[in-house]
């Protein structure tokens, strides 16, 4: 039988790092056991807040949205690329170090390719998460995209972030190149030291909204 691995921050936990200018999550009653002898909650969260999806729209007003998103972009074979020992904070990551990683032409083609740094693990809920990562080059970006790439995952935020959350079209280049060619990204996954050396499938399905630019997901890696 298959094994699987949960990559996926809890929401509403103190491990979840708030995008800059963007709301965190917020949990409320609706209903309790003690009223109604159930429960039921209100959420209140951003759609790219812990671990989540992006989908074209999140970049691009013709870019397809979330719930229009072929599900096979979203899962498949995975090839990790460990970059724990090249990645450095507030520098970007270039193709040759995806290369050194592993990431030749032949090994990202068709496949979920994820860029693990350890960040996330490290420094997800603290307040430099955003500010201090590292972050993928431009020309990493159209090396996995133009060697057909099915989607990017990351545990790091794979753009630099400007300085203030009011962006520009200046600003976010790799959302913009790689959302651009239709190729989504996963974000923000935790446990990827426990899949170095394996063989296994991403599933990062994310919820279907209406005109969703992305949304959370429970990502898991099954170990084949």
């Amino acid at each position: 039988m298959a094994r699987l691995i949960d990559l996926t921050l809890t929401l509403g936990s103190d491990r979840v790092s708030p995008v800059p200018g963007l709301i965190g999550v917020c949990m409320s009653p609706l209903q309790t056991h003690e009223t109604h002898a159930r429960s039921n909650t209100k959420l209140t969260l951003a759609t790219h807040i812990g671990t989540h999806v992006d989908a074209p729209y999140h970049f691009h007003p013709d870019g397809t949205t979330v719930e229009y998103m072929a599900l096979d972009r979203y899962m498949g074979p995975a090839l990790l690329l460990d970059l724990r020992q090249l990645a450095r904070s507030q520098t970007p990551i270039s193709v040759s170090d995806l290369q050194q990683a592993g990431g030749a032409p032949d090994a990202v083609a068709g496949n979920i390719t994820i860029l693990f740094t350890g960040w996330t693990a490290r420094e997800s809920g603290n307040a430099r998460y955003y500010s201090e990562g590292p972050y993928l080059s431009t020309e990493g970006a159209a090396y996995l995209a133009d060697n057909g790439v099915n989607a990017v995952a990351v545990d790091f935020p794979i753009d630099k972030h400007p300085p203030t959350p009011q962006s520009t079209i200046n600003d976010f280049p790799v959302h913009r190149l790689l959302l651009g060619r239709g190729i989504p990204l996963i974000e923000n996954l935790i446990n990827l030291d426990q899949l170095t050396g394996l063989d296994f499938e991403l599933w990062a399905l994310p919820l279907k909204l209406l005109g969703g630019d992305g949304a959370a997901t429970r990502a898991v890696a099954r170990v084949l």
